[in-house]
């Protein structure tokens, strides 16, 4: 939670840039425990120097990607490969447009996730024995197949859509709870990378011929096992952060005991509700302090300035906490009418519950986390004056 003079605009790139800056403090953990410790400790400076660099850039570059490719509560569905590829030459509409931006944005995450995991593989798996082909072929190769799994994992599990938490905890709190099932993740997963980028490197491989090669090539083996699951780890934790950071409350108020506070302390907040980008995470954060504010009794000071003599701060709050509600009735309602005036045959032989609504309308029931939360505002806006007495 953070309460400070802060800009509203800037808070989303604010968060953006604390994530790309924290992110370095794991990995570059995770880094040092499995190359010193685990994996190669007796490593020449210059070629730990040089490999240190690289995972850091490697890691920027996907911290990047992950937070360019990251959706509000309500993602926008992307466009099917097969059908923008038809559609490239034809006209879009601009729902089609955005669905399509939707769908670059995931492509760009897949491309470079697979070279972040080729250089960062690389990079933690690196023996001084291997020569430039060697290195490519049996790390990078297998750390490229490696990002490409993650990254089509991340993509059908739907992860790049934030999830704000019922319960705000502290930040170093919620990312403690979260990296238990970060290290669970990271070894399925990792077993599951060595298995399909082990059989290309065992056909291409020439290593079999001798017990000393056998040797090498299992040690290789292990080696690699253990530097996929620190990567893993990393992308991990990642995730884990960039949710945490960009989920937690931000209190839209001055500080109190200010002279804003004294005459509107509410404006900031009903201005970024009324003004921000529908569905940007702006405006989630402004609901989620709006529904912090109206169910805790925390901010009293802030609830009490909801009822200023002239009753029209009470007003806007009432507008901004149903206008979400109001937009789901309507788009369900044209949904039912766009159904029930339908003349297709199949559509009339079907039962009143069969009846299935345009997709385009149920998107809206995507957006559960800001209805639940205007839900919320909404009902207990009435008796904040009870409350308050």
């Amino acid at each position: 939670m953070s309460s400070s003079p802060v800009e509203p605009e800037t808070v989303v790139k604010n968060r953006h840039l604390g994530f790309l800056i924290w992110q370095s403090i794991p990995s570059t953990a995770i880094f040092l425990l499995f190359k010193l410790l685990v994996l190669s400790p007796r490593c020449s400076i210059l070629t730990f120097l040089l490999t240190l660099s690289t995972f850091h850039v490697s890691q920027l570059a996907f911290s990047s990607a992950l937070s360019f490719a990251s959706s509000p509560p309500q993602p926008k569905r992307p466009v099917p490969p097969l059908r923008l590829a038809f559609s490239l030459l034809s006209s879009w509409s601009p729902d089609f447009r955005r669905r399509a931006v939707v769908s670059f944005t995931l492509m760009l995450f897949v491309a470079v996730a697979a070279a972040s995991g080729f250089l960062s593989v690389a990079s933690v798996c690196w023996l001084e024995g291997f020569d430039g082909v060697e290195l490519f072929w049996r790390v990078g190769f297998r750390g490229f197949v490696c990002g490409l799994l993650y990254a089509f994992f991340y993509v059908y599990k739907q992860r790049w859509v934030l999830e704000f938490p019922i319960i705000q905890r502290p930040p170093f709190f919620s990312f403690k709870m979260s990296l238990p099932s970060a290290i669970k993740k990271a070894l399925k997963l990792s077993g599951a990378a060595y298995l399909f980028s082990a059989l290309p490197v065992v056909f291409l491989a020439d290593q079999l011929k001798s017990e000393v090669a056998i040797g090498k090539f299992i040690s290789e083996q292990i080696t690699f096992y253990i530097g996929t699951f620190a990567v893993f780890l990393c992308w991990e934790l990642d995730h884990h952060l960039h949710q945490v950071l960009h989920t937690k409350r931000f209190m839209f108020a001055p500080p109190k005991g200010s002279a804003a506070a004294e005459t509107n302390p509410s404006e900031p907040l009903l201005a970024a509700l009324e003004e921000s980008t529908p569905s940007s995470l702006l405006q989630y954060l402004a609901y989620l302090d709006l529904c912090m504010v109206c169910e805790n009794n925390v901010d009293t000071w802030r609830r009490a300035a909801f009822f200023e003599e002239t009753s029209e701060t009470y007003r806007r709050v009432i507008n901004v906490s149903l206008k979400p509600l109001k937009q789901l009735a309507t788009k369900l309602g044209e949904g039912m009418e766009a159904g029930s005036v339908d003349k297709d045959i199949s559509n009339q032989l079907l039962s009143p519950t069969d009846m299935r609504v345009d997709s385009k309308y149920s998107e809206e029931l995507n957006n559960f986390q800001m209805l639940a939360k205007n839900k919320g505002c909404g009902t207990c806006a009435p008796y904040i004056s009870y409350e308050l007495l």
